[in-house]
């Protein structure tokens, strides 16, 4: 049976952004043992004790073993007493959250929530001959003047690190003030070998839904440490009107 990943609305490192976002259809090589016993070390089961809500981020104060301590996530419907599972993490120490005008010593913050007990999902076959193209666009994205697609971004990655590009796109996930940027998800509709997703960080702020231009610049190999890893980041992007 498999697991439902409890998802918010909007993709924060990231990172959360901080969020690692990888498609979820990117290929996996085999694990070494050693590597597997490294990656389960990595994984976390917690009971929530007691819940914040925010604007954008959900507070989860949680006991794992003797240890009790606070969890941000994207905003999430979660359930007190209830035990879940997460990977990885990154620790902001004295975080403020302005909306509960309350400073955290600590707060660990995760993408996301891993429920044990959720019903399985049931796969849908797809069938070949109805798939879009990895090349097109979603209905209602217009590239803008010198826009690149993800299909372009994530083939010609090697190229353009470095460089200054110009993404269109819908914003999937915004997860503010992280690391003191926001952090946003960005999806057109395109692929390449099923990357779909960029993150960008910007001191810009964006909806969730809404369909925007960026323009940043093209990082590689990105690591922030904590297992948030980056094969491609789009960094320091400005909003183009």
């Amino acid at each position: 049976m498999k697991k439902l990943i409890i998802w918010s609305a909007t993709s924060l490192v990231a990172l959360l952004v901080l969020v690692q976002c990888k498609p979820n259809n990117e290929k996996t090589e085999p694990v070494k043992a050693a590597e597997a016993v490294k990656e389960n070390a990595n994984s976390h089961q917690i009971t929530v004790k007691e819940i914040l809500n925010a604007t954008a981020y959900t507070y989860l104060l949680a006991t794992e073993g003797e240890k009790e301590y606070w969890i941000a996530i994207p905003k999430t419907e979660v359930k007190v007493g209830k035990t879940y599972t997460y990977e990885g993490g990154m620790e902001m120490k004295k975080f403020e959250s302005k909306d509960l005008k309350k400073t955290f010593d600590s707060v660990l913050f995760v993408e996301r929530l891993i429920d044990p007990e959720a019903p399985a999902v049931t796969e849908t076959k797809i069938n070949p001959k109805n798939m879009i193209p990895d090349t097109e666009l979603s209905k209602g994205i217009i590239l803008a003047k010198g826009a690149i697609s993800m299909h372009d971004l994530f083939s010609g990655k090697d190229k353009l690190e470095g460089k200054t590009v110009i993404i269109t796109g819908k914003v999937i996930k915004f997860m503010p003030e992280i690391m003191s940027k926001n952090w946003i998800h960005l999806q057109d509709g395109t692929s390449y070998n099923g990357f779909n997703d960029i993150t960008v960080t910007s001191l810009e702020k964006v909806k969730v839904d809404e369909i925007v231009t960026l323009k940043g610049t093209v990082i590689l190999n990105k690591d922030l440490g904590s297992g948030y890893k980056y094969d491609i980041l789009i960094e320091d992007a400005t909003v183009v009107k």
